[in-house]
């Protein structure tokens, strides 16, 4: 008796499972010696199965899938599994339906139907529902059936062809950012008890179905320089009772411009050792549970995914090897169905999307009202500066005249004394940019008053003034100026009262070829002294 209860409790548990869309989780928790629960490989494919936070994912609309599963395909008896879902949005609204319908034959002697109904509610943090939090709650009934059930050790008692209906609920919860999903589920949340007619009514045939919790964690990341690749990895974890193992599945999955994908995983079979060691209710857990999964899929137009996932077990133990069970085989379509507008909600998105352009428009009046604001003040204001920019460029001329009128007059004055003859007696240097005599400069001038002392005779001074390039035309010429001023007035200051001509060249006198070193700039920095008599 013990060990049909124990098959009776596990094996309700995989039925619940499947009612609360989660059925296809609880991979690797065995029924007995000979026989494994379904366990579905793709159940990165439609999360909705194992979360109802995950019903209406899809924003487009809503998502049919239909599925099958063949396990064991060397034995004629293996479990074969089928279902189908649909999930898809309330309209345009947050809120999310799901329906699921399933029907398991475990044996030829014991299968179970049944079907869910969950509603989900996203609430979102971003207007571009790239990241919310959803909840989600599932209903469902299922019916178990056991034929004529022969016990295999002697002493336990044979079950009757009987039938047990139930009712359970399942809770979910998932984070969802941008690429990144992670969800939280207990299926067979009320872990209601199990019946079933005995050869012998005085020994107990109900057992109670065990409450799940389930974590599957993922993340799909955008590559490529186009973005046509999609990566992610996958991962699932199920927790039933201290006294199991937990289930892991890992997965990898490339999926390239939403039409081609591959994937590839592994699961522990429920944390069986590949040799086949295990310890308490890991007994009832065959190695073969633990296996390598690859899958390959298509989508026809974006209407229809075709995905194909074949599942190889690992480890060995007595008769239970690959080449006697052989493997597992999956199919599922996935049917993308576009959600239709009413007419109702046509409207309404057409009354708002008129008001966003309304107001666009009046922001955009407003704007340019702004604008012919601002160009009519920037026109008062041109013309309170026309006055002003006319005199400044009237200045401007007129200063310009008058250095040109200098120029010549420089020039005719130069011209004239080429008729003199006059001796250059030495020459006073300044500093870059500056008018303002040096030590050393004062030193010559100094000296130049002691020798002009013991000239005769009627003579003038003639003082030549110049500067480096590095200054423009007019204000070069307006420093040499400065410098010949600057000289004269210390000749005054020292006595010196002959007559003094002053005749500033700019830069238009350099006595270097080129003034491309420092050096050379340094000498035209000047200003020479001349004496002359008529």
């Amino acid at each position: 008796m013990k060990r049909i209860n124990n098959l009776s409790k596990i094996r309700t548990m995989k039925i619940h499972k499947i009612i609360s869309l989660v059925a296809l989780l609880v991979a690797g928790i065995q029924l007995s010696e000979a026989q494994q629960l379904p366990v579905f490989n793709n159940y990165f494919l439609n999360p909705f199965f194992y979360n109802p936070a995950r019903a209406g994912t899809d924003l487009d609309g809503g998502r049919l899938n239909l599925g099958f599963q063949k396990q064991h395909d060397r034995n004629p008896d293996g479990p074969i599994t089928a279902y189908g879902s649909w999930d898809g949005r309330i309209k345009a609204s947050n809120m999310a339906l799901g329906v699921t319908l399933y029907h398991d034959r475990t044996t030829p002697q014991w299968q179970n139907t049944g079907g869910s109904l969950a509603y989900a509610y996203h609430l979102p943090f971003k207007k571009d529902k790239t990241h919310f939090l959803s909840f989600g709650l599932q209903a469902g009934v299922n019916s178990i059936h056991v034929g004529n059930f022969n016990p295999y050790m002697p002493g336990d008692v044979a079950t009757y062809n009987s039938r047990s209906v139930n009712f359970d609920l399942s809770v979910g919860i998932n984070y969802h950012w941008k690429g990144l999903n992670v969800g939280f589920s207990v299926p067979q949340v009320l872990g209601n008890k199990v019946r079933f007619k005995t050869t012998d009514p005085s020994n107990s045939t109900s057992t109670r179905i065990a409450r799940q919790y389930m974590f599957i964690l993922s993340y799909e990341a955008v590559l490529g320089k186009k973005k046509d690749w999609i990566f992610g990895p996958f991962a699932q974890i199920n927790f039933i009772k201290k006294s199991l193992p937990a289930y892991l599945d890992i997965t990898l999955m490339a999926k390239y411009k939403k039409l081609v994908w591959f994937a590839f995983g592994y699961n522990n079979g429920g944390g069986i050792k590949p040799d086949g060691s295990g310890n308490g209710a890991s007994a009832w857990i065959y190695p073969n549970a633990a296996g390598v999964h690859g899958t390959a899929g298509v989508s026809i137009k974006e209407i229809c995914d075709i995905s194909y996932t074949y599942k190889a077990p690992v480890g060995n133990k007595g008769n239970l090897t690959f080449q006697n069970l052989g493997s597992t085989h999956e199919v599922l379509l996935t049917f993308h169905l576009k959600r239709k507008t009413d007419q109702s909600e046509f409207e309404k998105n057409k009354k708002r999307t008129d008001d966003d352009i309304a107001k666009v428009n009046q922001k955009a009046d407003d704007a340019a009202k702004k604008a012919d604001d601002v160009d009519k003040k920037a026109d008062s204001l041109g013309q309170a500066l026309n006055g002003r920019v006319d005199q400044v460029e009237k200045t401007a001329n007129d200063a310009k005249a008058a250095a040109d009128k200098n120029t010549a007059d420089v020039e005719k004055v130069a011209q004239r004394l080429d008729n003199i003859v006059y001796k250059k007696f030495g020459s006073v240097y300044f500093e870059v940019d500056k008018h303002e005599l040096t030590d050393e400069a004062k030193a010559s001038l100094d000296a130049f008053k002691s020798k002009l002392s013991e000239m005769k005779g009627n003579y003038f001074i003639y003082l030549a003034g110049n500067a480096s390039v590095e200054g423009g035309s007019s204000y070069n010429q307006a420093l040499s100026a400065k410098r010949c001023d600057a000289v004269k007035r210390y000749l005054e200051g020292i006595g010196i009262s002959q007559r003094v001509l002053l005749l500033p060249y700019g830069s238009n006198s350099s006595v270097t070829a080129k003034q491309v070193k420092e050096a050379d700039r340094a000498q035209n920095r000047r200003v020479d002294i001349y004496l002359s008599g008529e």
